[in-house]
């Protein structure tokens, strides 16, 4: 019976050194397998950084196109608005060239309406001279003739002064009456001549004072402009500096932003290869430790 033990005693041990073989040849074959897929993770690790770097570099390129792609946009934009703004000072120099062309235009018109009125008057004053000739003319012959009547009525009176010396002197201060009146008329004709030559004058030197207004009124609408021109530009340039530097923060931070949650993303990935390996450790361990428990029992 004691040999019987023996036997068997050794029969066990050498099951159980077989089962120590084949449980380190597992194990062993385990940890190359886990060596194996850990260092097939660093090259997939490793070959994922490389591709992050790819990206990263073609992401940059991108934005270096995209950039200059803005620097060209930007100076076609500014290119069209310094056209434009050459076009909007051609016409503004047209127009105060057509404004001051109308000045002189009416500058002209006002000596050719001078000239015509200085022409009239002195064709007045002329059509009067010939008029006050013929007046005097007229009036000589008038004394004349009057001179001739007095001297046949002196004549008649000589011969019958008794009877028509009162007649005589109202005849006089007739005539007399009347020579006044001829000089008070053209008194006053002369008078109002002249109070309608002043007249024509102010009204010519309001005109002109009127047209003065208009072109300084002109010239400092063109000056607004031109400042409103270059205000704008200053704001449109600002503007667009604003939104650049704005574009670039946002893409600082989008960039910002998926470098953190790439790096989370991996850090997580890292943690559960932990767990998992952890977990697989516990379950060889409960493995190992039921074979353990197994083997010693009897039954």
């Amino acid at each position: 019976g004691g040999e019987r033990d023996a036997q068997e005693y050794l029969k066990k041990c050498d099951q159980e050194r077989r089962e120590s073989f084949a449980f380190r040849n597992a194990d062993g074959r385990r940890q190359r397998t886990e060596e194996e897929e850990r260092a097939a993770d660093d090259k997939v690790a490793e070959h994922t950084r490389y591709e992050h770097k790819w990206a990263g570099e073609r992401d940059a390129d991108e934005y270096r196109k995209r950039c200059e792609k803005a620097r060209r946009e930007s100076l076609a934009f500014r290119g069209h608005e310094v056209v434009r703004h050459r076009a909007v000072m051609h016409e503004l120099r047209n127009i105060a060239k057509e404004k001051e062309h109308e000045s002189h235009v009416l500058a002209w018109a006002a000596q050719d309406d001078v000239k015509e009125y200085l022409g009239k008057m002195a064709e007045d004053r002329r059509q009067s001279f010939a008029f006050r000739c013929q007046e005097g003319k007229r009036h000589r012959d008038l004394e004349e003739v009057w001179r001739c009547e007095e001297i046949q009525r002196q004549h008649e009176l000589e011969l019958a002064r008794s009877e028509s010396q009162k007649d005589v002197e109202e005849y006089k201060k007739k005539c007399a009456a009347r020579d006044r009146a001829s000089l008070v008329y053209r008194g006053k004709e002369v008078q109002i001549r002249r109070m309608i030559t002043e007249q024509q004058q102010a009204i010519e030197y309001e005109e002109d004072q009127k047209r003065r207004a208009l072109d300084t009124l002109a010239c400092g609408d063109v000056d607004e402009y031109v400042k409103d021109c270059k205000k704008r530009r200053r704001l449109s340039l600002a503007q667009r500096a604003k939104e650049s530097r704005h574009h670039q923060q946002w893409r600082r931070k989008e960039a910002q932003e998926s470098r953190e949650a790439k790096a989370r993303h991996t850090r997580n990935m890292g943690v559960d290869r932990r767990y998992v390996e952890l977990a697989k450790e516990k379950e060889r361990a409960r493995i190992a430790l039921d074979a353990l428990r197994h083997a010693k029992c009897t039954f």
